[in-house]
């Protein structure tokens, strides 16, 4: 049996999926949870098999509630799979980065391929819509861009950020303000010609070794 937590606030989404979910013998759904900060309250205590965690929740989101459940102590073993609306590449990052075994699109999934998605992750596999594959193969197909034009300063806020680090996080880190942080960006952006945070990190990958 395959135990399961929905972290989800769309109350007629939770009730089609919980009734698909009874029709699977296989796979029990244990809690259904409308915010994040339940969430991490609760399903430490349960320790479902796979969380199913959509990002746009009221307060805390679902990648930081996903970042805050991977980092919970004693660890816990269960696989997160992000079910949601959003296809946006900075938001895939973000969640695979921050641990996610895998990242569905509400509209463009069945229950019953839920169902099958919900025991592969469970197995150890990682699952994603196949528009969201399409755009992890694009980002490392990409050509790389020079990344010796960068300051020192610059290529180790760079590597912080590549770390999912946040702009306090990276400003705690280095001892600099938060408003130096964004101005050392916003001249990586430039000098790089990238357009977002997930572009600035695929030249830090795909940087000369």
């Amino acid at each position: 049996m395959t135990t399961v937590s929905l972290v989800e606030d769309d109350s007629s989404f939770c009730d089609l999926l919980k009734h698909a979910l009874s029709k699977v013998k296989s796979i029990e759904l244990v809690s259904i949870h409308d915010n994040a900060e339940d969430a991490l309250r609760e399903i430490p205590q349960l320790k479902p098999d796979v969380v199913l965690m959509d990002n746009k929740l009221p307060g805390m989101n679902g990648v930081e509630c996903l970042r805050r459940l991977k980092k919970v102590s004693p660890p816990l073993l269960c696989h997160v799979l992000m079910l949601t609306e959003y296809e946006g590449s900075d938001l895939v990052f973000e969640a695979l980065k921050a641990g996610a075994s895998g990242y569905l699109l509400k509209g463009r999934i069945s229950a019953r391929e839920i169902s099958v998605a919900i025991k592969e992750v469970a197995a150890g596999a990682g699952v994603m819509s196949p528009n969201i594959a399409g755009k992890v193969i694009r980002y490392f197909h990409a050509p790389p861009t020079k990344t010796g034009v960068l300051t020192k300063r610059e290529g180790e806020l760079l590597a912080d950020l590549s770390e999912g680090m946040t702009y306090k996080e990276i400003a705690a880190k280095r001892a600099i303000s938060v408003d130096t942080v964004r101005s050392h960006l916003g001249s990586i952006y430039r000098k790089l010609h990238a357009r977002s945070r997930t572009d600035a990190v695929r030249h830090y990958f795909q940087r000369p070794r």
